[in-house]
């Protein structure tokens, strides 16, 4: 009879995320596949890159098979790991802790951002068929031009 238990592979890639990175930050560069028996290979291999695409871990090694913690990484360790930093709300642009966006102001500048770049395409579009009109009427003039002496 197999040790295998559902419970402990259907964990996931967050959970073994954080687990990676818990170990990274404990014991130095930690083994993406250590826990190959228990999990499976594709969720660690995914849970790793999940880990460096956020820059919290780089790899250690050529063969991939290993991450050393970066300095935000150290930061999310030691503050409640990779399930912290996904429950943690994102900062505000202006930097007004507690305040929210308005919505109609929102829809409002989307709006004019979508005007402005229409306006853009526009101006973008005249100035290519003012050239070209400019250049049609250099070549007719140089053409039909023996007047302009």
């Amino acid at each position: 009879m197999s040790d295998f238990n559902p419970a402990i592979a259907a964990r996931a890639v967050e959970e073994i995320a954080d687990d990676l990175l818990r170990d990274a930050q404990q014991s130095g560069p930690a083994e993406i596949f250590a826990d190959a028996a228990t999990d499976d290979p594709a969720r660690c291999k995914a849970a790793a890159d999940l880990l460096v695409s956020a820059r919290f871990a780089r790899f250690a090694d050529d063969g991939r098979t290993q991450i050393e913690i970066t300095n935000a990484g150290r930061y999310w360790a030691l503050n409640g790991g990779y399930l912290a930093f996904l429950k943690e709300e994102p900062a505000s642009v202006r930097g007004g802790a507690g305040r929210q966006r308005n919505p109609e102001l929102e829809a409002l500048r989307l709006n004019y951002m979508r005007l402005r770049l229409n306006t853009f395409w526009w101006t973008f579009g005249l100035s290519i068929v003012s050239l070209v009109v400019s250049l049609i009427s250099l070549t007719v003039a140089s053409l039909y031009g023996g007047i302009l002496r």
